[in-house]
Parts: structure tokens; sequence; C-alpha cells
């Protein structure tokens, strides 16, 4: 697979020099402040060649001179910056995410930086770069003209280019009776310009190599972008594309999301009820486990009673029938015995007395076992004479005898 070709920019912070668009360092009255906006947005529909919605216009205010405004137009092809950066800038997705600066900007910042020397005075200053050749009056460190050329443009361009400047200054009162110094700042010494009958004197020759212009630019940039500058050329087709890639990339991170929690909410629907079918089973096993168990205990259980019942004869009918025969009187005959086992004995009988009665019930309701006695019936048997009796003997139960 063939590596993709780097171009000139990679890894850079994108910059856009001054022949790469219609530009113009305007001087305007302060009044104007307050409305800048809207007065260079109608500029700039003046100034621009291209038709509307084809080109991104930006500005920026450098200061003031002599009570003017000084401001930096500039106004760019959308094809031009598509061609140039767009997939530059696409590769290492910055797109709408950093500032589309303009070179003469940071050169205008720059160089009174590096040459405390151009901060005082007037000075023409000619630069030239692999990216461009620009030509700045600055007066007092500021710009107050600027004109940008492409790198391959000679001698005689430089010369028309100068020319303009100095006689726009001169016009726009500019310039005041101060000598006019001027700096070329060039690669090599064989690649200064030729202003012979535009300066007294030969101009001072700076070195500055295409590495460390390019450096220098960098350098800038970053102290621009770190001081909040808002100049930026970026096309608004750009910033709907950003904005439309971040759209995308959220609306996928919400389509796996989504995705991930149907996938979780399919599969516990799949698990979940095996799941708990499994569960259900092994519960099912233990209580079958524990049922087993329990029925032994309670097989053991009704052992020990019955054993208990045989055990303990209390209870029993011949206790019983030794306790009612222990309590009647003589002249109490039982004629039946009805037992029911530990809960009650029915006795019918008759006697010559009534008094008998009485004093069974009596005698046997004193025996601890025994819970009420009750004399269902107790009259005179028309032929005998005799009293027939029906008597009730309720035992006491196991849980009340325990308490």
């Amino acid at each position: 697979m063939a590596k993709k070709k780097k171009t000139l920019f990679s890894n850079l912070l994108p910059a856009v020099s001054a022949h790469e668009t219609v530009y113009a360092l305007l001087q305007l009255p302060e009044e104007t402040e307050d409305t800048l906006n809207e007065a260079l947005q109608l500029q700039a529909e003046t100034l621009s060649p291209f038709d509307e919605g084809d080109y991104t216009a930006a500005w920026e205010c450098l200061g003031k001179h002599n009570g003017m405004l000084l401001v930096w137009l500039a106004i760019a092809s959308n094809d031009a910056l598509t061609t140039t950066w767009h997939d530059e800038l696409a590769s290492r997705k910055l797109i709408a995410s950093v500032r589309m600066d303009a070179t003469p900007l940071c050169w205008m910042q720059a160089l009174p930086k590096r040459d405390p020397a151009l901060a005082e005075g007037q000075t023409m200053v000619i630069l030239r770069t692999a990216r461009e050749q620009l030509i700045l009056l600055l007066v007092n460190g500021k710009a107050v003209a600027c004109r940008g050329l492409a790198p391959t443009a000679s001698d005689a361009d430089v010369r028309r280019e100068a020319t303009w400047v100095l006689t726009q200054a001169a016009l726009g009162g500019n310039l005041d009776d101060r000598p006019l110094q001027w700096v070329c700042y060039v690669p090599s010494p064989d690649q200064a310009p030729n202003v012979d009958g535009l300066c007294d004197q030969p101009p001072r020759l700076e070195l500055l190599s295409n590495i460390d212009s390019e450096t220098l630019l960098q350098k800038t940039l970053q102290q621009r972008a770190s001081a909040g500058k808002t100049f930026d050329l970026t096309p608004q087709s750009w910033r709907d594309e950003a904005r439309a890639k971040r759209n995308k990339r959220v609306l996928g991170v919400f389509a796996v999301f989504f995705g991930l929690i149907w996938s979780a909410a399919a599969l516990a629907l799949f698990l979940l009820p095996r799941y708990y079918a499994l569960q259900a089973k092994e519960t099912a096993l233990r209580i079958q486990a524990h049922r087993n168990a329990y029925n032994d205990v309670v097989g053991l259980q009704e052992r020990v009673d019955l054993i208990l019942r045989y055990q303990n004869r209390r209870y029993s009918a011949l206790e019983m029938l030794r306790l009612v025969c222990a309590a009647k009187a003589e002249d109490m005959t039982f004629l039946s015995i009805s037992y029911r086992q530990k809960q009650s004995l029915r006795l019918t009988g008759n006697c010559n007395e009534t008094a008998s009665v009485y004093a069974f019930k009596e005698a046997v309701q004193k025996d601890g076992r025994i819970q009420e006695v009750r004399i269902n019936r107790l009259a005179q048997d028309a032929k005998t004479r005799q009293q027939r009796f029906d008597i009730d003997i309720l035992f006491v139960n196991s849980s009340e005898e325990e308490e």
C-alpha cells in the first residue's frame, strides 16, 4: 500500500497567505468602532470578486494610528481554501476545530518582537519566505500598509508593490519627516530584492531561513490561538461538515449504546428464564430433600408418640374403669360404658338415691385427669322406681395437662 504523500502543511497550524486572498489594510474613523462588524461586512461585500456564499471574510482590528482604526480585512475563495487545506485538515481531524488564520497578521506581530528596532520610527519591511513575499510599512511598530505576493514573484513585482505602498502612504499622510528605514528578511543574501532607486541607502539584510521563518510563524500562530484571537477564514461549509460529523458520531455512539442495551436485554430475556428454571429445579431438589427428611422426622415422631401412648396408661380404659369403680356408691349399677381414648368416658346406669350420683360426680371431678363431669340425665324409672342416669366424663387434654 502506497504511503500518503505529506504536504507542505503537514502537522502545521493552518494560515492563509495574503496573496491567496483579496485583502485590505483599512483605516476607519474611530466613530465606526461600535458598528465595526456591520461596516466591515459591507466593505467585504464591496471588495469581494466572488459570488455570495462562495467566499469567507474575516477581519481583525490592529489598533489605532493618527486617530484612525487600523483593520485588516481578508476575503478568501471557499474553493481555493478547500483545494489547499480541506483534505489536509480532514486527515488530521481538525476541520472547524482550529482557526484559519492569516500570515500577515502573524508577521505584523512577530517581526517587531524579533527585531525591537522596528518598534520605533518608520520602516519598510520586505519579507521573503517559502510561503509568500510581504511588503509591510511599519510606523512605530504598527503596520499602516501591507502588500502580499506569491513566493515566485520577481524583483520587478516587489518594486512595483513597494512603490505603490510608498505612494499610498504619502497620499494618506501616514509618513512624516523622519527618515524611512529599509529592512529585508531573506533566506540568503543572494535572494535580497533589488530596490535601487526606492531607498537612499541599501536596505539592512536580516537572514531568516525558510525553516526559521516557518518556526517563527508557527510559534506566533500558537501565541495568537492562546490569546483568543477571533480572525478566522474557516468556510461555513466546513463548519456544517464538522457539525454533521459530530452529529453522526453522537448518533453512532447512541446507536452503539442502544445496541448494547438491546443486546443486553435480549440476552437477559434469553438467559433469565433458563437461569430461573435452573434455580427452580435446584430449589425443587432441595425441597424434595427437605421433604424426605421431614417425612422421616414425622414418621419417627409418630412412632415415638405411639410408644409414648402405649407407655402412658393414665388415660387408658382400664385406668378410667378403675377410677369410676372406686368412686361409685354401693347402690350404683353401671349398665353401659363408652370409652373414647384420651377424650371422654360415657356411663349409663341406675341407683337408689340421687345423692349417690352427685357424690360420684364430686369424687371423679377431684381427679387431676378429669376436666369436667356432666350429668346429662338423672330421672326416676317408673317401673323399677330407681334413678336412671347418663354421665359424660371429659378428660384433660394433654396440652392443658402440660400447662
